[in-house]
């Protein structure tokens, strides 16, 4: 059998796994009670074991944890998981202690939430900033996998990216929010299988290999904190992240949930990526001599002939996951959260359908357009940071300061588009660390800052609404 039809049979047969799953859940929300809001929260009947799962598996992204995350400790040797896997670990603390009093407010959705304590201008400016970052979150993890998936199916990229997107809105058609986390599951349990083979090729016979990772000068202490600023605002912020907690049945089951991302993370975000880029600074000691990223050459040459279908399903899983949670953000924001704004019927079934599955495809046509959104990709990243993160922040008073977070909200959000702007043509010169230029979130700090100095000023001397 030919590697390509064999690539191709597995594909087959993972997606008809991931649709039964879909069939599966459809036939679980029909036995509690089929209703949009039912297909949108999955009741709140979901464990959190699941729920920590889902999320593990919606972290552990193609173009994020594997492909970007290796590489940041590929370069920087152990100093690199301050660049991505220790922010990401100091968030689910803050989360777990944050939890509880998210979960008081009684709102599924962070628009809803929003909208509820702040009014109508902050609902419509968290639609528009979670459909505008999602949405191209979830195109660029169609168009990461479809590029790495390709070449194994041998067919064309953008027919790889298609074939993601219609399947991940088949089944989140059929099953809603209950077959996002189910389907979740069982791509964590995949990506764990992939990951595991993964990591033991690339840890046997390092020996003395590791001595040469532990030696490379890490990243500066201003490079760390504009990195843990930008990255731990923006991420107390995402949508995905509050859905799970808010899914769940009880706090002890959302605490339960980021126990499990917290341990998972701590093996799959910080462990086994440090084994691969451990493996590659003995494979490829110069990394100036690496076209692009490391960790495509690195699979090339630990995966011989024959193990070309591990690699598909291992990717496959990793990419799916990714996309319909990022999906579901989407749809729910528009069709749950948008409509409510307007007055129209949030609670209509089929048109709750019909959203989940059509923001796959709009997801797809970012996902074609992807070069030409280049930047928009890069500002994606601060606009969580620098507006949405200031009314997160007035959770924490027993009454959340209204114009507070209005104005860093609003403020933060014209900074950072401006900053973006000007960080682009080159304005801020060297002011900030090269790395953080190669990142390109330097342009994030003055959003954030901005944002700030509006939500305390505001907060200090802004007059207070009547009661």
């Amino acid at each position: 059998m030919g590697t390509a039809l064999a690539a191709r049979l597995a594909a087959a047969a993972f997606a008809a796994v991931m649709i039964a799953i879909g069939v599966l859940s459809w036939r679980a929300e029909r036995r509690i009670g089929a209703d949009a809001e039912g297909f949108w929260t999955a009741h709140r009947s979901i464990t959190g074991w699941s729920l920590g799962m889902s999320l593990s598996a919606s972290m552990l992204s193609v173009s994020w944890s594997l492909v970007y995350g290796v590489e940041l400790l590929y370069r920087w040797g152990p100093g690199g998981a301050w660049l991505l896997a220790i922010p990401w670990l100091a968030v689910l603390g803050l989360f777990a202690l944050f939890a509880p009093r998210l979960r008081r407010f009684a709102a599924f959705s962070q628009g809803e939430l929003f909208g509820k304590l702040y009014g109508d201008g902050l609902r419509w400016l968290t639609v528009v900033v979670l459909v505008a970052v999602f949405l191209v979150w979830c195109g660029a993890e169609i168009a990461a996998a479809g590029d790495l998936l390709a070449p194994l199916l041998a067919v064309s990229p953008r027919f790889a990216m298609a074939a993601i997107a219609v399947l991940v809105a088949s089944y989140a058609w059929t099953g809603g929010f209950r077959s996002v986390v189910a389907t979740d599951v069982a791509q964590f349990a995949l990506i764990v299988c992939f990951l595991l083979i993964v990591g033991g090729r690339a840890g046997t016979g390092m020996g003395s290999g590791w001595a040469g990772w532990f030696g490379v000068n890490g990243p500066t202490p201003a490079v760390v904190g504009i990195t843990l600023l930008a990255y731990i605002t923006g991420w107390l912020a995402e949508a995905d992240i509050w859905l799970r907690l808010t899914a769940a049945p009880s706090d002890g089951q959302a605490r339960l949930a980021l126990a499990v991302t917290a341990a998972a993370s701590l093996i799959f975000v910080l462990g086994l990526p440090a084994v691969l880029a451990a493996r590659a600074r003995v494979i490829f000691p110069d990394p100036a001599a690496v076209q692009g990223m490391v960790l495509g050459p690195l699979l090339h040459h630990l995966l011989p002939p024959g193990m070309e279908v591990l690699l598909l399903t291992g990717l496959a899983a990793v990419a799916l996951s990714t996309v319909s949670t990022t999906a579901n953000v989407v749809a729910i924001t528009v069709a749950r959260d948008g409509m409510r704004a307007v007055g129209e019927n949030a609670r209509d079934l089929a048109r709750a359908r019909w959203a989940n599955g059509l923001a796959c495809i709009a997801a797809l046509v970012v996902a074609f357009a992807s070069r030409s959104l280049a930047e928009l990709f890069y500002l994606s990243s601060g606009l969580l940071a620098a507006s949405l993160f200031w009314p997160t922040l007035g959770l924490l008073w027993d009454k959340p300061p209204l114009r507070a977070a209005r104005a860093g909200a609003f403020c933060g959000l014209a900074a950072v588009v401006i900053s973006f702007v000007a960080d682009r043509r080159g304005m801020f010169g060297e002011l900030f660390p090269p790395a953080v230029r190669e990142m390109g979130i330097g342009y994030i700090v003055p959003g954030i800052a901005t944002g700030a100095v509006a939500f305390a000023v505001t907060l200090l001397f802004g007059r207070r609404p009547r009661a």
